[in-house]
């Protein structure tokens, strides 16, 4: 009877693992800016009363930046659109360097696309939009 026991619980555990590396792999995206300058990482939040997202933007452009704007598109299972939303990334990003932003979840999304639509150059030159 034991070996029963132990064999029902090792595929249980083999799903149970399988389901949250999907999650993890879900709630975590890289995205570029269409000039290849900025990324961006995010996860989702389930904690608080208000679902967020969190993330961080990434300059890999040699000037330092302000204003970095985001655009956040949800998608639905069939990464279709659901709804899509602005934001603005926190302070000045030092060539190199980076920065956080939060905003709220999209209902009906189960992924999102982040990417920077628009900056303004501090140093080295003028106010871009990729």
């Amino acid at each position: 009877m034991e070996s029963v026991v132990v064999a029902m619980n090792v595929p249980l555990a083999v799903g149970f693992a399988l389901i949250l590396m999907t999650s993890a792999a879900w709630a975590q995206n890289q995205g570029h800016s269409a000039n290849g300058q900025f990324r961006v990482s995010w996860e989702s939040r389930p904690e608080g009363v208000v679902r967020t997202i969190e993330g961080h933007v990434y300059n890999d452009s040699p000037v330092r930046v302000t204003g970095v704007r985001l655009q956040v598109e949800g998608l639905d299972a069939d990464r279709h659109p659901v709804g899509k939303s602005l934001a603005w990334a926190l302070g000045d990003i030092v060539p190199g360097g980076e920065t956080s932003f939060r905003v709220e979840t999209m209902p009906g999304a189960v992924t999102y696309r982040i990417s920077v639509v628009s900056y303004d150059a501090v140093s080295g030159g003028e106010a871009q939009a990729p």
